[in-house]
């Protein structure tokens, strides 16, 4: 998978969450040993960024399809990282990291407490239907005081260079006119987020179009 960091047709997924490497600093300035999340892993550049980052300290999860995972764990082995845990879902039409998520918050919550995480990267399919609930479980599974990223904050289906109308018609059979406008992160952030006590929003610097969104677990 990390060989696709250097070719020209990944460019555009090819570095690392610049916001994703900054939360991690912040985090391991108080945590020496921090347990932190990617969900979505896309090639692997913000993945072998963290590892870097953790130095072999703490642990690092990564949530995607199986295959996914699979490959992005034997190129992690392969330099040197062992302080890794993957955890792949299947592509059957409505299994996804969300129900893996899902499962983990059940067991974790039949044994004590949910808290684990101190960094979770929500970087995934960016729809309502998987993240919604993804990050229903991200925020019981993260300590006070750890830091949630959700990306694609300004991501539309209208815009993706893939998944279009103009490009791909059938999207039209899986998604309303009003789903394809919309972004669907922005209304995870907004329904589930902004307005929980429990959270803060924390900038990133943007000073006009927001690409990520940020938040602090408070208590």
């Amino acid at each position: 998978m990390l060989e696709r960091l250097t070719d020209p047709r990944f460019k555009a997924i090819s570095q690392p969450s610049a916001q994703a490497v900054a939360l991690t600093t912040q985090i391991l300035e108080r945590e020496p040993a921090p347990v932190i999340a990617e969900i979505g892993i896309g090639i692997g550049a913000t993945s072998m960024a963290l590892c870097s980052l953790l130095d072999h300290r703490g642990e690092a999860w990564f949530f995607d399809f199986e295959d996914r995972v699979t490959e992005l764990a034997a190129d992690l082995a392969a330099a040197g990282y062992t302080n890794i845990r993957t955890f792949g879902n299947s592509r059957a039409t409505h299994d996804s990291y969300g129900w893996t998520l899902a499962m983990l918050l059940r067991r974790r919550r039949a044994s004590g407490p949910a808290a684990l995480f101190d960094f979770i990267y929500l970087d995934g399919a960016h729809v309502w239907h998987h993240d919604a609930l993804a990050t229903v479980c991200a925020k019981a599974l993260l300590k006070p005081g750890g830091f949630l990223l959700m990306d694609d904050y300004d991501w539309t289906i209208a815009v993706s260079p893939t998944m279009r109308p103009s490009v791909n018609p059938t999207i039209r059979q899986h998604y309303t006119e009003e789903q394809i406008e919309l972004s669907h992160v922005e209304m995870i952030c907004s329904l589930l987020l902004d307005d929980d006590p429990h959270f803060e929003r924390v900038p990133l610097g943007y000073r006009g179009r927001e690409h990520r969104r940020a938040y602090r677990r408070l208590y």
